[in-house]
């Protein structure tokens, strides 16, 4: 098996959940012997209020986080299927062989490890049932692959809050369902690019291309292709991906516009040497 972490965010009744999650285990779940599901829950506030910056916050959780899982799995044998995040709490949760691991020893690790306020609980779970809760639907999925491409945005310089025109594609099986939902978008304020081509699909013949001028935060991405999703999911299209031109931030545009000097004065160089060799 092989770790495979997508991360989501999902709306509950009562709260918005920002959930971490291993499909890695999708396919083999359950796994014999690991009838245990762990979960651990940290209060929130007094590690706000304990530490200055949200840097500081983060790293004190990660921290935890990182000890938590290396502890367990030598310990216990315990599996890190995932997190889930709400305002005011942060739940681990592990899946461990059945009798593995008792809620005394948990206590008194916690107690050593961790200054705060901690809630624990361990139950039978043998079908994985928490798991398969945790895995994304098709929309959460869509979202995973946002959290993503914008990570990788981020990681080659992206400023993701400038605004840019951000393209959507759509797929539909009946030409007359496209030709409808061209005048839905256009008036929810989205622009046809009719000079741009989709790609067909099995069973879906009439691609669309869409653009909004946006940025590419996660929360904007999230709630553009929510909108989408269930346009499509309604009127006979599917939801095909999206993506933009990057907008690098100054720093990088700097160093870009360095390097793009170096590497010309470099070629002139070389250029003037093979010069004197003729």
């Amino acid at each position: 098996m092989t770790d495979n972490w997508g991360f989501y965010e999902r709306r509950s009744e009562s709260e918005q959940m920002r959930v971490l999650v291993n499909t890695g285990y999708k396919n083999s779940a359950p796994l014999a012997e690991f009838e245990d599901l762990l979960s651990i829950t940290i209060n929130l506030y007094p590690v706000r209020e304990h530490n200055r910056s949200k840097g500081e916050f983060v790293k004190q959780l990660e921290q935890l986080e990182g000890k938590l899982e290396h502890w367990l799995k030598e310990s216990a044998d315990a599996i890190y299927v995932g997190r889930i995040n709400v305002s005011t709490r942060l739940e681990f949760y592990y899946y461990a062989p059945k009798g593995r691991i008792s809620s005394s020893v948990i206590r008194d690790w916690m107690k050593d490890q961790w200054e705060f306020r901690a809630q624990h609980y361990i139950k039978e779970d043998p079908q994985w049932t928490f798991y398969s809760y945790m895995l994304p639907d098709p929309l959460e999925e869509l979202f995973v692959h946002n959290a993503q491409m914008i990570y990788a945005l981020i990681h080659k310089g992206d400023n993701i809050r400038e605004p840019r025109h951000v393209y959507h594609w759509l797929l539909f099986r009946e030409d007359e369902d496209r030709r409808e939902m061209e005048t839905m978008l256009e008036e929810l304020g989205y622009r046809i690019e009719r000079e741009k081509e989709g790609s067909p699909d099995n069973g879906y013949p009439y691609p669309l291309v869409i653009s909004k001028f946006e940025d590419v935060r996660l929360d904007t991405v999230n709630d553009r292709v929510r909108e989408l999703y269930r346009l499509m999911s309604g009127n006979g299209g599917r939801y095909d991906g999206w993506g933009s031109v990057m907008k690098l931030t100054t720093v990088k545009r700097f160093r870009y516009q360095i390097r793009k000097f170096i590497d010309s004065i470099q070629s002139l160089i070389f250029k003037k040497s093979d010069s004197r060799r003729q």
